[in-house]
C-alpha cells in the first residue's frame, strides 16, 4: 500500500482487508496530515499485522516499489490506500490465488470518470493488476505498475472496489490537479492534462524541488495556507459538475466498511442552498 496524505481515507482502506491479508507494508512517502499515525493506530486497532515505512519518491510507481519489496509473502495485494475491498470481490481473488499463472485484475467505482477519460462520464476505472504471485510479474522502476511475464493470465474480477481519490481533501486533489478542470485541457493532445492541470506530473519533471508543495510555492507564490484558502471552492464546483449519483445498482456493490460509515456521518456542509452530509460527500 502506498501513501500521501490519506488521513481521510486509509482507515477505510485497512480495514477492507481484514481477514483477507498476512501482513500489510504502507510506503508513506511524506505525508504531514498525521496519515502514518492514523495507520499505525489501524493497525493496532484491527489486528493486522504491518509497519508504515517512510520512502522518497517521486512517482506512484516507486513508492510501489518500495512498498513491494518489503513485503515477505509470495502473493502480492497491490493497492492505494484510497482502495476499499468488498467482501465480494476479495472472494474471487482467493479464487485466482488457486493458479498462481493468474493475475488479479480489478476495477473501482470512481463516480468522477476515469483518468483516460478525461470529463465522459464513466464512473468506473478500468482493471487495474492488483493481486498477482510474486514470480508472475516483472517490474521496472519507471512503470506505475508491474508487467506480467509470459504465460501469466488476467483475470478481470467482476465485482467493483471503491476508489476515494476523489473524496480526498480540497486542497490534496488541488495539488494533484484532480479532478481535471476542462479549462486547461488541450483537445488532441494527449499529455494536455499532465502538462496544465496535473501539478504532481508538472513537479516530476522539473526534478528539483523537495516536494510538490515546495514546488507550486516557488512557482506561483501560494503556500500551502494559501491552497488550503482557494481549494474548497474549487474542488466542490468540480464535483458540483462532474460527481455521478450513486444507482441502486451501485449501493448494493458498496463494501461492507463504507456501508457502516455511511450510517455515521462524520460532517454536516452547506453548499449553495444544499446539504452535504457524510464523511466522504460523493457517499
Amino acid at each position: 500500500m502506498i501513501s500521501w496524505n490519506e488521513a481521510q481515507t486509509i482507515d477505510l482502506s485497512l480495514k477492507s482487508l481484514v481477514g483477507f491479508v498476512d501482513e500489510v507494508v504502507i510506503a508513506d512517502n511524506g505525508s504531514f496530515d498525521g496519515t502514518q499515525q492514523i495507520a499505525r493506530d489501524c493497525l493496532e486497532r484491527t489486528g493486522l499485522k504491518g509497519e508504515v515505512v517512510d520512502v522518497d519518491a517521486m512517482t506512484l510507481g516507486q513508492s510501489r516499489l518500495a512498498s513491494w519489496r518489503k513485503c515477505r509473502g509470495d502473493w502480492i495485494l497491490l493497492i492505494d490506500s484510497n482502495l476499499v475491498l468488498s467482501d465480494a470481490v476479495k472472494m474471487e481473488l482467493r479464487e485466482v490465488q488457486k493458479h498462481q499463472s493468474k493475475i488479479g485484475c480489478v476495477q473501482s467505482l470512481n463516480l468522477m470518470g476515469d483518468y483516460g477519460h478525461y470529463f465522459t462520464p464513466l464512473p468506473f476505472h478500468s482493471h487495474h493488476v492488483t493481486f498477482f504471485h510474486r514470480d508472475s510479474v516483472t517490474w521496472r522502476n519507471d512503470l506505475d505498475r508491474p508487467t506480467r511475464k509470459q504465460g501469466t493470465r488476467r483475470v478481470n474480477v467482476k465485482p467493483f472496489a471503491v476508489n476515494l481519490s476523489r473524496v480526498r481533501p480540497a486542497w490534496r486533489c488541488w495539488y494533484r490537479g484532480e479532478p481535471f478542470d476542462p479549462r486547461f485541457f488541450k483537445k488532441g493532445a494527449l499529455d494536455g492534462y499532465r502538462t496544465e492541470t496535473n501539478r504532481q506530473d508538472k513537479w516530476v519533471m522539473a526534478k528539483k524541488y523537495g516536494s510538490i508543495v515546495e514546488y507550486v510555492e516557488a512557482k506561483s507564490g501560494q503556500t500551502l495556507d494559501d491552497v488550503k484558502r482557494v481549494a474548497p471552492e474549487w474542488y466542490l464546483g468540480q464535483l458540483n459538475q462532474y460527481a455521478e449519483r450513486l444507482t441502486e445498482s451501485y449501493l448494493k456493490g458498496l463494501p461492507e466498511v463504507i456501508r457502516k460509515e455511511r450510517k455515521s456521518p462524520r460532517y454536516e456542509l452547506q453548499y449553495r442552498g444544499k446539504t452535504i452530509s457524510g464523511r466522504h460527500p460523493e457517499l
